[in-house]
């Protein structure tokens, strides 16, 4: 084992017992390990800035772009500034325009994402499972592929089901006494399933991937001492 081996093993055994002592409460070695993963996050975040987004797109386009690019470069220069200018409490307010041009562009990107990313495909989906095309695409059990569809669809009325807050008002009883109609009742129990089913799985894959990032580590204190007294 070379030197730099050596320390940089001693380095990961020290915070990966640091880290592992939570298990038997916070301590002082934890809020030191987080600490450290903290500030080296924000130092790697503020190197990749750097050299991936100012370096290339503020810095190059003012230094050496042509005028155009340099008009260009205005736009976020001035937002950038007002944002800054804005931290003072005298001009707050001008911290609201760049703020604001931040939250409209994040939610048309989330927006646009879920519609176009999601929303669009998994109709496609449940569209393209009752194309007869595709339940003879492949040999095998064109039954199955129909009860595939039916499932998917069935799954994705009962989601939408359970978030749907309409309801109408019983004649019969007080104003403000409503109820759902009773289609709408069963599909969220089946949606309630559905949901129950895919939080379980992302509960379960969280969980198994911390399980064998410990594992991992417990491996590799096991190995680096095996390899500190001589082991090959």
């Amino acid at each position: 084992m070379s030197m730099q081996e050596l320390i940089w093993g001693v380095v990961g055994l020290l915070l990966t017992v640091m880290v592992l002592s939570y298990l038997i409460g916070d301590n002082l070695f934890f809020r030191i390990a987080g600490y450290i993963l903290v500030g080296v996050t924000a130092g790697f975040l503020t190197v990749l800035v750097t050299r991936q987004i100012l370096w290339p797109y503020l810095i190059q386009p003012v230094a050496y772009g042509s005028w155009l690019e340099r008009l260009w470069v205005l736009i976020p220069l001035v937002l950038a500034l007002l944002l800054v200018i804005g931290q003072f409490k005298r001009f707050e307010g001008a911290g609201r325009v760049p703020l604001a041009f931040l939250a409209g562009l994040t939610a048309a990107i989330a927006v646009g994402g879920s519609v176009f990313g999601t929303l669009i495909p998994q109709m496609r989906a449940v569209v393209d499972g009752f194309a007869p095309s595709s339940w003879y695409a492949t040999p095998g059990r064109p039954w199955m592929r129909i009860m595939e569809a039916v499932f998917m669809l069935v799954g994705v009325l009962g989601t939408l089901s359970y978030f749907h807050f309409g309801r109408r008002r019983r004649q019969e009883h007080t104003p403000g006494d409503e109820e759902r109609p009773l289609f709408l009742e069963v599909l969220k129990k089946v949606g309630e399933i559905f949901i129950g089913v895919t939080l379980g799985t992302v509960f379960a894959g969280i969980f198994l991937s911390a399980l064998l990032a410990m594992i991992d580590r417990i491996e590799f204190i096991g190995d680096f001492i095996f390899r500190l007294l001589g082991g090959n």
